[in-house]
């Protein structure tokens, strides 16, 4: 199997929206000190987060440049609070940092 860097000639693929994610979920996190702080709890709510918003992927330096600028536009850092928060609530819902409950998307 060719891996996505092969593809790209060895050059690197990053979703910057990985970084205002964990930006705003340590935000939300400070702001509620009862929310589960395992990493299994912090990694669904990642992960939930992710997948609800539009993924913002650069390979190139000009790439990186505009996705640097545009993680501070402040429509991008709203939709990554909503969804976190979602992430947040769903988890704090269900958490599975004991094993037994499956993540779904709500």
């Amino acid at each position: 199997m060719i891996s996505i860097e092969q593809e790209l000639g060895g050059m690197s693929m990053r979703n910057y929206m990985e970084e205002v994610v964990g930006e705003v979920f340590e935000e939300v996190l400070r702001n509620n000190p009862d929310f589960c702080q395992c990493a299994k709890c912090k990694q669904d709510v990642v992960a939930i987060a992710l997948s609800k918003i539009r993924g913002r992927y650069a390979v190139s330096p000009e790439g990186e440049i505009l996705a640097r600028v545009e993680q501070s536009d402040r429509q991008v850092r709203a939709d990554a609070l909503l969804a976190v928060m979602q992430g947040v609530k769903q988890v704090a819902a269900k958490p599975r940092h004991d094993g037994t409950a499956e993540l779904t998307e709500e």
